[in-house]
């Protein structure tokens, strides 16, 4: 198993590991809305600043577990709906229907050119090792029932993991999996910050400090 080199240049928050199946390079070589897909998300990424106005990313490591993550994530999220389009909670039929159980993709999107349509959902894991592996084997059932044409989780490296909420899953603690999704379209992403500063804000933990907003969900 190689971890395939995809050189990415982000001017705040740092894209440091990609993990892309062999299936996924051809992909993304051979076919643009493919690499749309991928190129969207990084961006969306790669927007994050922290503190609030500066142009960078640097989090307060001060101590362990002293930042929150899910306006990091709702930051993501935002990019990804208001300026490229994706969709929040789409279900996948499997689970909804077939099984009735399992919880919906959190983002999603559909790239049509002509006659062509790439279906790509996104995990953004916020949860511990055990959410990882869920949002994994989700994907990856989505992948396999022809629901999805694309699949991509987002996580934070285990250096930056060590400042976040605790025991929040890491690219390296998930990384020895990666396997399974072999010979399926599926794309593993860990992310860090651009910079270290103990006298810097801490990332609220919850939804502290974010403003209400609507959300784009599938279906609406």
């Amino acid at each position: 198993m190689i971890t395939i080199p995809y050189k990415v240049r982000c001017v705040c928050l740092k894209i440091e590991k990609v993990y892309l199946t062999g299936i996924t390079q051809q992909l993304l070589d051979n076919d643009q809305l493919f690499k749309q897909a991928f190129d969207e998300v990084i961006s969306s990424i790669c927007s994050s600043v922290w503190p609030r106005g500066s142009n960078n990313f640097t989090a307060n490591n001060s101590e362990k577990n002293i930042n929150g993550v899910v306006p990091l994530k709702e930051n993501c999220y935002i990019m990804l709906e208001e300026v490229y389009n994706w969709f929040r909670e789409k279900p996948l039929d499997v689970l909804k229907i077939e099984k009735e159980k399992g919880g919906p993709i959190d983002v999603y999107k559909e790239f049509r050119e002509g006659n062509a349509l790439r279906r790509v959902g996104l995990e953004f894991e916020t949860g511990n090792i055990g959410s990882g592996h869920r949002a994994m084997q989700k994907l990856i059932l989505g992948i396999n029932r022809q629901e999805l044409d694309l699949a991509i989780i987002l996580m934070p490296v285990k250096e930056f993991a060590y400042y976040l909420t605790d025991r929040i899953t890491n690219y390296e603690e998930l990384e020895p999996y990666f396997e399974n999704a072999e010979g399926k379209p599926f794309i593993f992403i860990g992310f860090n910050a651009d910079a270290y500063d103990s006298s810097v804000e801490s990332i609220p933990k919850g939804k502290d400090g974010m403003s209400k907003r609507s959300v784009k969900k599938w279906g609406n």
